[in-house]
């Protein structure tokens, strides 16, 4: 039986092969930039994209009623951790992390005295407990997430707190047993203040085009016909 393949046949096994390598290539560290703005509800959520770990998330509060909410793959958990400062200087922000369903996990205002600045930190009992799709929140200071039809105090997914600001907070607010449907409004004044986020613990991965997996099929489809003519060639 003649095995050789022919040239055509020779190009979609290369062109296979190729694509597979380059799906499976070495990670490296991602910087990802706000694209427009970032919506502020699940179906809304900003998901990055590159190809290994996300550091960092460069963006802008525009108004004290902006909230940037992105849809992150954490893949480590025991190492996750968020932490947002102010590059322009002024941000007074917050941090929420939401599981893939909206329900609120753990949030901070202040990471440490003196601070305007939030951090969620690696290794809390509250944070994330699996891999898997999770949505943070970057909050300008004042506009708390809701739960249910309403904006009110009672539908709160936090509780309110007092100084020193410092506290990790979590979903023990009348709405907390619930998930996110939108954020307290405030007045909505113009702030354009922009932010790094810095993670850990975060994967992103390319979005390759529905011909890339059609590529990579069909040539290991062929590949596994040749292998079965091989064997059942070899059994005669």
């Amino acid at each position: 039986m003649d095995l050789k393949l022919n040239p055509a046949q020779k190009v979609a096994v290369f062109m296979s092969l190729l694509t597979l390598s380059l799906l499976i290539s070495p990670a490296h560290a991602v910087d990802w930039t706000e694209v427009g703005d970032a919506g502020q509800l699940l179906g809304t959520a900003q998901e990055p994209t590159g190809d290994g770990r996300l550091r960092n998330i460069y963006g802008t509060i525009s108004t004290t009623n902006d909230v940037d909410l992105y849809k992150l793959y954490i893949s480590n958990p025991t190492t996750f951790s968020a932490a947002v400062n102010s590059t322009s200087g002024d941000l007074d922000s917050a941090l929420v992390l939401f599981n893939e369903g909206g329900y609120a996990l753990y949030g901070n205002d202040d990471a440490m005295l003196g601070t305007r600045d939030a951090g969620l930190p690696a290794g809390n009992v509250h944070g994330p407990q699996a891999p898997g799709w999770y949505h943070l929140a970057v909050i300008p200071l004042g506009t708390p997430p809701v739960s249910g039809i309403g904006f009110t105090p009672d539908h709160y997914m936090f509780p309110n707190v007092s100084a020193p600001y410092t506290q990790i907070l979590t979903a023990t607010g009348p709405g907390g047993a619930s998930p996110l449907t939108g954020w307290a409004p405030v007045d909505n004044l113009a702030i354009n203040e922009e932010y790094r986020l810095r993670l850990s613990g975060v994967e992103v991965s390319p979005v390759p085009e529905p011909e890339t997996y059609a590529m990579l099929l069909a040539g290991l489809g062929l590949i596994g016909t040749m292998v079965r003519r091989r064997k059942d060639f070899i059994n005669q």
